[in-house]
Parts: structure tokens; C-alpha cells; sequence
């Protein structure tokens, strides 16, 4: 069998192992969601309505994971369209925030969100751009150290939004950053993680998608920088 034939059939089976993975999870998000609605009845106290929130956080998070995998199968396969409408990023920003609450936890880190002084609208497929923040996010706890904080900074320039985030991690080696982008790469391997490896490879086709440009810059031992522009 050729190596094209057998790649082929691993992404179809990723792309049908995630779509059945996709029920479960999201009606343990709706089960979660209305728990959490219901939270009267159901006379939840504080202390369980917060690990409920985390719970559905968490979930929320391992959906990202899954569609990544799909978005990756639609856009090889030619079937990846966008739906875009004008949103404000800096809620989105807010959202992606939220959802990684869980995470920044276990390595008891923090987020400082450069906030602009006025929402900053952009045409956009609020989906994708959430599922690219949250990449972000998701690489920058993954491969800061304990304690750490995370700088996130959205700016309005002429035509364009700019979007940077700067971890404080083991940052990347030269010669991998131009494979940081390619499929299945795992950046900075002495920090073992889980993870599909698909994060920074999906990233950059959904802002390629949106006609933006994305970059990387890094230093050992003192972090990286990932940030992208894209048409207002």
C-alpha cells in the first residue's frame, strides 16, 4: 500500500472516529447546560455549580480537540467553507478565555488580556476564529512553565485586527520554525503533552481561509510569540 493511500485512509477514519465522538460530547454539554440552568431545582450549592462549570468547560475544550480533526478532513477534502459575519473579537477573546479556565488551573497560570478601548469588529466565521484563539491558548499553557503568564494583545490597525499571544515557555528552535505549521508537528518535544498535533496546522488554514497572514516568533528559553492579522 502507498504511503498516499495510507494516509488517506488514516484522515478518513480520523475524520469519521471524531464525527461519532462529536454526539457524546456535546450531549454531555447539553446534559451539563442544563444542570446548570436548572440549578434551583436541582439545589446545586456554589461549590458544585462551580465544578459543574469547570466540568462543561473541559468538554467544551475536548470539542475543539475532535473539531479540529474534522475542520483539517474538510478543508483536504475540499468541503471547508466559512460563514462570516461582523463580531467583536474582543468578546470572542473573552469566550476562548473562559473555556481554558480548567486548564490554566493545573499549572496554576494567568492570562493578561491587553483589552482595546473600544470592541473591535472584524468579518469573520466567529467559529473558526474562536477555534483559533482557543489553538493558541490551548499551546501556550501546554508549553509555558508553572506560574506563568500569558500575554494576549488585540489592536485595530488601518485595514486589518491584530492578534498576538506571548507565553513564557521553552520556546521553539529556529530550525523548526518553518515546520511549526505543517501537520502532526509537536513543538518544544521535551514537554511531553496529549494533543492531536493538528493545533498550529489548523490555525493557519482557517487564517490563511480568512485572507490573513500569521507568524512565529521565539526564543529558548524565553518564549514565543504567535500572532496574525486579518481584514477588517
Amino acid at each position: 500500500m502507498s504511503d498516499t493511500i495510507a494516509e488517506n485512509k488514516k484522515d478518513t477514519f480520523i475524520a469519521m472516529f471524531t464525527h461519532d465522538l462529536k454526539g457524546p460530547i456535546n450531549s454531555g454539554i447539553f446534559a451539563l447546560e442544563l444542570l446548570l440552568r436548572d440549578s434551583k431545582r436541582s439545589k446545586l450549592n456554589e461549590y458544585q455549580k462551580e465544578l459543574i462549570t469547570d466540568i462543561l468547560r473541559a468538554s467544551k475544550f475536548m470539542k475543539n480537540l475532535t473539531e479540529n480533526a474534522l475542520c483539517k478532513y474538510k478543508v483536504e477534502s475540499g468541503k471547508y467553507e466559512l460563514n462570516k459575519e461582523y463580531a467583536p473579537l474582543d468578546k470572542i477573546i473573552d469566550d476562548c478565555i473562559l473555556a481554558a479556565k480548567y486548564s490554566l488551573y493545573e499549572k496554576n497560570q494567568k492570562i493578561n488580556f491587553n483589552r482595546p478601548k473600544e470592541n473591535i469588529y472584524a468579518h469573520i466565521d466567529v467559529i473558526e476564529i474562536k477555534r483559533v484563539i482557543l489553538n493558541l491558548i490551548s499551546n501556550a499553557i501546554k508549553y509555558s512553565n508553572k506560574n506563568s503568564m500569558i500575554n494576549i494583545t488585540l489592536k485595530k490597525l488601518s485595514n486589518s485586527v491584530y492578534f498576538e499571544i506571548q507565553d513564557q515557555g521553552c520556546g521553539i528552535n529556529l530550525n523548526e520554525l518553518s515546520m511549526a505549521f505543517e501537520k502532526y508537528v509537536r513543538l518544544a518535544n521535551e514537554q511531553k503533552s496529549a494533543g492531536t498535533g493538528l493545533g498550529l496546522y489548523i490555525t493557519k488554514l482557517i487564517i490563511d481561509a480568512h485572507r490573513g497572514n500569521i507568524y512565529i516568533d521565539s526564543k529558548i528559553g524565553k518564549g514565543t510569540k504567535i500572532f496574525f492579522e486579518i481584514p477588517i
